[in-house]
């Protein structure tokens, strides 16, 4: 009879122990996702400057090297856009601007609104031509695959979280709020 107390009393331990392991190691995530949070403004500063700088840069590439842009009128007269030379250079002038605006935190709504405009455009002119699948399925898979996509869902990301405190909105909004 002595032996099975012993027995019982060693299993309510293990019982305990698990369970004060199991608190310990919630505990632990929490504090681990509470210190992650922390660290949001580097996530928010990284897309902002990686999807800002992809729009300056492929814009500066299409208003000043000429074969890039006459690649653009080319792709508009493809996608049967009104007025390509106008487009084209207006397109161009949208990404170099609001990429630069984006990257630098400045007028981020804005910028997000535009070049989301500009995205949703060539997503329905002329990246979803491109997909050729057999199955629903098959075509959101490449749908979601295509980049303009992974862009516009950046840029609805930023648009809802703001541009960070790393950016100029931030340092605008702060002087003016004292």
């Amino acid at each position: 009879m002595i032996r099975s107390i012993k027995i019982e009393l060693s299993e309510n331990r293990f019982v305990v122990s698990e369970f004060f392991g199991k608190m310990i190691s919630m505990s632990c995530v929490r504090v681990f996702v509470a210190e992650l949070h922390a660290w949001e403004w580097l996530g928010i500063l990284l897309a902002r400057l990686a999807v800002g700088l992809l729009f300056l840069l492929s814009g500066r590439g299409k208003l000043f090297v000429n074969a890039r842009r006459e690649q653009m009128r080319q792709t508009l007269r493809e996608a049967r856009i009104s007025f390509p030379e106008f487009s084209a250079v207006f397109v161009s002038a949208v990404e170099f601007v609001f990429g630069l605006l984006l990257a630098a935190g400045a007028v981020t709504p804005l910028a997000c609104v535009m070049l989301s405009g500009a995205m949703i455009v060539a997503i329905a002119t002329t990246a979803i031509r491109s997909i050729k699948a057999s199955s629903p399925l098959g075509w959101l898979s490449e749908f979601l695959y295509l980049p303009e996509v992974l862009y516009l869902v950046i840029l609805v990301w930023l648009f809802l979280s703001g541009p960070g405190w790393f950016s100029v909105d931030h340092l605008i909004l702060s002087q003016t709020h004292v």
